[in-house]
């Protein structure tokens, strides 16, 4: 069975829990050197997060352990400047 014409993929944010369609989601993954990448293309490999596109989203994340916990590591982590430009 494949999938149905016009179906949209939901995703929740990691930050407020708002449920959105996947392409109006920011994802966020794990690179190799163990920094938080963003994931524009969808394409790279691993355990990705989704949060929203708003500032106060953003900002939650440095503050809060729930990007660490969804990407299933222990250790707080740090989010660069770099990661929010589009």
């Amino acid at each position: 069975m494949g999938k149905a014409k016009g179906h949209v993929p939901i995703r929740t944010c990691v930050s407020c829990g708002a449920k959105q369609e996947k392409r109006d989601l920011i994802r966020l993954v794990l690179n190799g050197a163990g920094q938080v990448v963003r994931d524009d293309q969808c394409k790279v490999q691993g355990r990705g997060a989704y949060v929203c596109k708003r500032k106060s989203c953003l900002e939650q994340l440095t503050k809060n352990k729930r990007l660490g916990r969804r990407l299933r590591i222990g250790k707080a982590i740090t989010i660069s400047p770099d990661t929010w430009a589009e």
